[in-house]
């Protein structure tokens, strides 16, 4: 990829034959399009999805995706498996993640049951299961008063959030929900995905509090996905988001990462490619993200179910920033790349995204 952009390069370059250089309009390369497509998170709201009432309900299907994905094609599969295209767009882009939504109308005749919206993107699929319930016998719910301090915060330094989860108890009331699990949510800085980091229960009043070690500056909510003690009675809520900024030495770095294929015999080989980077801001311009070479990276793997992570294998990065492994798969697992640091005060450690592989 690095010698067809040099190329590229020489071609615009190349004199006319008048003698004089062509003129090109400066084009900015996102480095990280160069990594096969992975499906970082699929969403659905509402869940439930409310029906019986006057009007339709739209539900929103929310995807992102991190590398070269050029669409992302969905069904809407009902409890009969009778299924529904979905038109996604693309509605947000970041140098690492893409942001896809797509939306259907549930009218008061739709079936109620259990969904499934089916995505595909560069050949990778998910599955997300949701509800349809009818209107009367869900309850409203709502995250309120979530927050978070110290703001700013020393990176390794405590980060406590607090917050109260309520159900509606009438059309203007609430009380609080007790003994029910709220989970904390965190995307980094130049992420669209999020990512679970702790879970909480609520107290007799509804409210909870959590605290975690801060890594690095993002956005934190509360979300709560309904508990089986209410079964399916009351509706998925979600807190707005509150930035964290988080002082820490030494640049930031992230790893773009896929492994394939996702499934197969047990013992099969894996390709684990991705590319490190590290944050840079030039004197006078934008920050910008640019390949880390010459670096040591490491693949790890966590069988499931049993949190013993351990050591499969390391690369160094090319001129690019580039690496790639193949390993066994002896089980099914998670496998995740890590960068550790030789010198925090330059540059800071950093860990991939998680990809589970599984094997039969």
């Amino acid at each position: 990829m690095t010698i067809i952009r040099h190329l590229l390069a020489r071609l615009l370059r190349r004199p006319r034959g008048d003698g004089a250089a062509m003129e090109t309009e400066p084009v900015e390369i996102q480095p990280v399009e160069i990594e096969p497509v992975e499906i970082e998170s699929v969403e659905v709201d509402p869940d439930p999805v409310p029906i019986g009432g006057e009007d339709q309900v739209a539900a929103t299907f929310e995807v992102v995706t991190s590398g070269a994905c050029a669409e992302v094609k969905g069904d809407l599969v009902a409890p009969d498996g009778s299924r529904t295209r979905l038109g996604f767009e693309r509605e947000e882009r970041t140098p690492f993640e893409e942001r896809w939504r797509a939306r259907h109308a549930f009218g008061r005749d739709a079936v109620a049951g259990t969904w499934r919206v089916v995505v595909g993107a560069g050949g990778v699929t998910e599955e997300r299961r949701f509800e349809v319930q009818a209107e009367e016998r869900l309850r409203r719910s709502r995250i309120e008063g979530f927050a978070l301090s110290p703001d700013p915060v020393d990176e390794g330094s405590e980060l406590t959030f607090s917050g109260r989860l309520e159900a509606a108890t009438g059309k203007q009331d609430w009380g609080g929900l007790p003994g029910r699990a709220v989970a904390l949510l965190f995307r980094a800085d130049g992420l669209l995905s999020r990512t679970e980091v702790a879970r909480v229960v609520t107290g007799r009043s509804g409210r909870f509090d959590a605290t975690v070690t801060a890594t690095e500056s993002g956005f934190w909510s509360a979300e709560f996905r309904g508990d089986a003690e209410d079964d399916g009675r009351l509706t998925a809520a979600r807190s707005a988001e509150v930035r964290s900024a988080v002082n820490s030495a030494g640049a930031q770095t992230r790893i773009a990462y896929s492994a394939s294929p996702k499934s197969g015999k047990r013992n099969r080989k894996a390709t684990h490619i991705g590319t490190l980077f590290v944050r840079v801001q030039p004197a006078g311009q934008p920050p910008r993200w640019d390949p880390l070479p010459q670096q040591r990276v490491r693949l790890w793997f966590d069988p499931s179910g049993t949190g013993a992570d351990a050591v499969r294998g390391s690369a160094t990065t090319g001129s690019d920033g580039r690496f790639r492994l193949r390993e066994k798969v002896p089980s099914t697992g998670d496998w995740q790349v890590r960068f550790d640091s030789q010198a925090p005060a330059q540059r800071r450690s950093c860990k991939s995204p998680v990809r589970r592989l599984t094997a039969t």
